[in-house]
């Protein structure tokens, strides 16, 4: 794992940046996800809605369909072995901040 290259005159608070940064990626998922997930939630509703007014342009899936392609998707990921860390702790602290924020 390579670490960043800072200037000669940041180069004493390389960590703390580097801290600073991960807590901020973080926040940054986190809130782009909450608002992933409003939208999902949003396009759901507006097929359902459609679906009920009768537009035929919205496909029709069948549950067990979704459901087997959600479980291949994440029967596939795979983390390895991730080392905790004070700066995934701020990650994951900034991950949540975003998520219960945003």
């Amino acid at each position: 794992m390579t670490s960043l290259v800072y200037p000669a005159g940041l180069e004493p608070y390389a960590v703390y940046i580097t801290i600073f940064l991960g807590f901020l990626d973080g926040l940054l998922f986190g809130l782009a996800i909450k608002k992933a997930l409003i939208s999902v939630v949003l396009i759901v509703v507006a097929f359902i809605l459609a679906s009920f007014l009768g537009l035929t342009f919205i496909p029709s899936l069948p549950t067990s369909q979704i459901y087997s392609s959600l479980s291949a998707f994440f029967s596939q990921l795979n983390f390895g072995t991730i080392g905790v860390t004070f700066s995934i702790v701020l990650f994951v602290i900034g991950f949540g901040i975003g998520i219960w924020k945003g």
